[in-house]
């Protein structure tokens, strides 16, 4: 059986246009790897009230859910399940950006060189679904 991961991926972006990516905390699967913030969709949830609940406790702000935009999906197959992200554009939030569970983060201006790494497969398609986006 095959362990599917249902996850709501947030991009949130800067007045500059500059996208969050966070790394993952030691003692989390794939620790150390870079990724955009987010987390698992409980039962009951839908994406975007997820990706509110993981926002306020991975990084202590609230988005306005009336600025945010459905981008597409992701999947990958990792080793522990296949992880299907629900990728979300985030363009306002309140309070300050806090990495309460230890990760660090890096505001990436997509058409600069990525200067972080290793980053996780699902946040490399995602950059790439950014920048077509951008381009188109």
């Amino acid at each position: 059986m095959n362990n599917i991961i249902k996850v709501a991926m947030g991009i949130l972006v800067d007045s500059s246009g500059a996208v969050l990516l966070t790394s993952r905390p030691a003692g989390k699967v794939l620790a150390g790897y870079w990724e955009f913030p987010g987390g698992k969709i409980e039962q009951d949830e839908t994406a975007i009230e997820a990706l509110k609940r993981e926002l306020q406790e991975e990084l202590g702000v609230v988005i306005d859910v009336n600025r945010t935009q459905f981008l597409g999906e992701v999947s990958h197959q990792y080793p522990h399940g296949l992880a299907k992200l629900g990728v979300i554009r985030v363009d306002s939030w309140s309070g300050t950006i806090t990495p309460l569970e230890g990760q660090e983060t890096y505001w990436y201006n997509l058409s600069h060189e990525l200067t972080v790494a290793p980053l996780l497969p699902t946040a490399t398609d995602v950059i790439k679904l950014l920048t077509q986006n951008q381009k188109g």
